[in-house]
């Protein structure tokens, strides 16, 4: 980089010789189970990396919860640019999933629960900190606020207030969450509903006096037939019927069946129109009682003019550490869809490589670790 702090280049270079250093902390912060629900891990995470970044200058947070675990918040800086940076604390794995899923490092993969999506980020703010430290402060101008939420993986209930609030003073949102395939930067990424169909019919015997009865699972077929139609795949709009249950008794006209509903958008209109259409729906059998659950439970993340502005300058460093950087669109929400909801300016994926979340085979490949890593001062530096 020309100007203030040191090249990528060399960054880099320094950053791949303490791969030992990095995976040493990884290890402590996987090895700290923090499952979305479950408040005392999440904590006890937060302890831990308060006690690893409490050796920098920065101000410390932790955002008290009743019901779940804590937000945390971390501050570089005190000017009033602020750029945000987005990680989490909770992953998908229930406490003692590390006795079937240990950390290990083989052939340059790095595996465990939560290692990629999303604790390697820590490791990656870690050596940030460093880099700030040792090229001397920032513009005394510019804030860095990093937001690590307790809620991401059940749809950010909580801390998308939070996000919200700060990505609204923020001229940029930077997310660490994984790459996209290869490595892609996300520059867009669809909105996310749930809904919950119930119809409450009425029981009586298959053979003796069908007639009596009103089955739940024909009317609720009726109606998953009909949302199915509510899919517009020609401008990304998709609709997965995920669960369904029903019945007691093959002889027994069911009383009750209900579905779960899966909805991604790309545009805010189309949930609204989803959403609408979901609530227009009305019992095709009379004798039944419809109930519909549920909303657009997270706004998509449109590919903005400053999100294209933003992937600019990210590929102008990316080419000083030989990496070409490609963008992609993804149907998977993360806080960043809630910051850029905000109105701010937003670039995602730029965390690690590797693959496989939210499954027992998830990993990163190390060396992206510090590279993605160089990635990121690089673009601290030219946005400051």
């Amino acid at each position: 980089m020309d100007g203030q702090g040191m090249r990528v280049e060399e960054v880099l270079k320094q950053l791949l010789e303490k791969q030992q250093d990095s995976l040493t902390l990884l290890k402590k912060f996987v090895e700290a189970e923090s499952f979305s629900h479950d408040k005392e891990g999440i904590n006890k995470l937060i302890g831990i990396l308060k006690r690893v970044f409490e050796v920098f200058p920065v101000e410390i947070e932790e955002v008290e919860e009743q019901e779940i675990g804590n937000h945390l918040k971390i501050t570089w800086g005190q000017g009033p640019r602020q750029i945000t940076i987005l990680s989490h604390l909770d992953t998908v794995y229930p406490r003692g999933t590390l006795g079937s899923m240990p950390f290990r490092f083989e052939d340059g993969k790095v595996y465990g629960p939560g290692v990629y999506d999303m604790k390697a980020s820590y490791v990656m703010m870690y050596h940030l900190f460093n880099l700030l430290e040792d090229m001397g402060p920032l513009p005394s101008d510019i804030k860095i606020l990093w937001l690590l939420t307790s809620d991401e993986e059940v749809g950010s209930p909580h801390g998308k207030t939070l996000v919200m609030g700060e990505a609204a003073r923020s001229e940029a949102v930077l997310v660490l969450e994984p790459s996209g395939h290869g490595g892609a930067l996300k520059t867009a990424r669809k909105g996310g509903g749930k809904f919950t169909i119930e119809v409450q019919g009425i029981a009586a015997h298959a053979g003796v006096n069908p007639e009596d009865g009103a089955n739940a699972i024909e009317e609720l077929c009726r109606h998953l037939i009909n949302i199915t139609g509510f899919a517009d795949p020609s401008i990304g709009t998709t609709i997965n019927i995920g669960e369904i249950k029903g019945g007691t008794l093959f002889n027994v006209v069911p009383e009750h069946a209900s579905a779960e509903v899966d909805v991604r958008v790309l545009e805010h209109e189309e949930g609204e129109r989803v959403e609408q259409a979901f609530r227009n729906l009305s019992s095709f059998n009379a004798k039944t009682r419809l109930t519909v659950k549920g909303s657009m439970y997270r706004p998509p993340m449109p590919r903005s003019e400053e999100t294209k502005r933003l992937f600019h300058v990210a590929s102008k460093v990316g080419e000083q550490l030989g990496l070409s950087l490609t963008e992609v669109t993804t149907g998977g929400g993360s806080d960043g869809n809630f910051a850029a909801s905000a109105g701010a300016p937003v670039l995602d994926g730029l965390g690690v490589v590797g693959g496989f979340a939210h499954s027992p085979d998830e990993y990163l490949w190390l060396d992206s670790l510090e590279e993605r890593t160089a990635l990121l001062y690089g673009i601290i530096l030219s946005l400051a």
